[in-house]
């Protein structure tokens, strides 16, 4: 280490910043990671570094503390891997962000930023999950399983649309963000497909019945999760049959033509998360999603597959995460059903 001090001294005297700066990989695709065990860490990390991916970690309030943290940002830092933190709340609290637990969730992405100015210097940003509360979707299910139709769903969400509540979460979030991003970190915001159902006509519907402002903050990318084997177990066509990649080629389109560079897609999944029964069926199926939403002008640094948790296990782990050739996948008439449904969803508040 003496050896070293000369070198240090002189850049010192030279006005040198030795400051860690965020670890960027704009060029990388990412992959989700919901339950990291902490004796994991390590490895998972490792294999993200072998795959050449960054990584998007969930840190859940009354769940994650400081010495968690650390572990983390030091594997990804040691494996040069970029980070970047998934704040979320407890499900009692709603986990996902919106407009029910802006406020909460802020307090407790201020909370995370706080402890990575030492813990995490390297840290990269951000992801902010715009969701319906947990405790909604939980009524939103109860509500079909019990047979109730496409209008009293489509009703119920307009019925709950709070336009004071929404445009609150929308300030307390753009503030937030605005803080973030002058702070030097990145901040993504990573919403349901839905949203991009409701761009034609200048209004926010649809956003606001799903409580999740997206509009009128500064994100760096705004990601959308088309998530296709939940298209198929949640959204079933008419025809019964499974959506194709045209269904994501259709969405990459839409966030494309509004959000320009800033549009990114959550894709998968890999058959592992909360709600998942089941994932794609194979490595091609992810592939050809990749291929399709690369095809409509996506980069590849703004695709994250979900999740970590669902490729591991896989023998063909790697065939699931590699970047292939842009290729564009037409959607048929029945992937296109579920977006039409959303769109009359729009109308009838019109």
């Amino acid at each position: 280490m003496r050896a070293a001090w000369p070198l240090l001294l002189a850049l010192g005297a030279c006005g040198a910043d030795l400051t860690p700066r965020p670890l960027r990989q704009p060029d990388r695709m990412r992959i989700w990671t919901e339950e990291l065990p902490e004796d994991q860490i390590g490895a998972r990390v490792a294999f993200c570094a072998e795959q050449g991916l960054g990584l998007n970690v969930n840190l859940q309030k009354g769940r994650h503390d400081r010495a968690y943290l650390q572990k983390v940002c030091d594997h990804a830092a040691e494996h040069a891997v970029s980070l970047r933190l998934w704040p979320n709340l407890s499900e009692e609290s709603g986990y996902w962000v919106g407009q029910a637990n802006a406020d909460e969730l802020v307090g407790w992405t201020r909370d995370l930023t706080a402890m990575a100015r030492t813990a995490c210097p390297r840290l990269d940003g951000l992801v902010f999950d715009l969701e319906m509360p947990m405790y909604r979707v939980s009524e939103l299910s109860a509500m079909r399983a019990s047979g109730a139709s496409v209008l009293q769903i489509a009703t119920w969400f307009l019925e709950h649309i709070d336009e004071p509540a929404f445009e609150h979460a929308r300030g307390v979030l753009a503030e937030e963000v605005r803080r973030l991003r002058a702070e030097g970190l990145s901040v993504t915001a990573t919403t349901l497909p839905m949203n991009a159902d409701d761009y034609d006509d200048g209004d926010e519907t649809i956003a606001k019945a799903l409580w999740t402002p997206i509009e009128g903050i500064d994100w760096e990318q705004v990601s959308f999760q088309v998530y296709r084997n939940l298209y198929d177990q949640q959204f079933p066509n008419a025809a019964g049959t499974p959506y194709t990649s045209g269904l994501v080629g259709s969405y990459a389109r839409s966030a494309v033509a509004k959000w320009g560079p800033r549009a990114a897609v959550d894709l998968g999944t890999t058959g592992a998360g909360i709600g998942i029964p089941m994932g794609l069926p194979s490595a091609a199926d992810l592939q050809s999603d990749i291929a399709a939403a690369l095809a409509e002008g996506i980069a590849p640094g703004h695709v994250a597959v979900y999740s970590l948790e669902g490729v591991l296990g896989k023998a063909d782990a790697p065939a699931w995460l590699h970047v292939p050739a842009p290729s564009a996948a037409a959607p048929l008439p029945s992937d296109l059903e579920p977006r039409e449904q959303f769109q009359q969803l729009d109308a009838l508040a019109h």
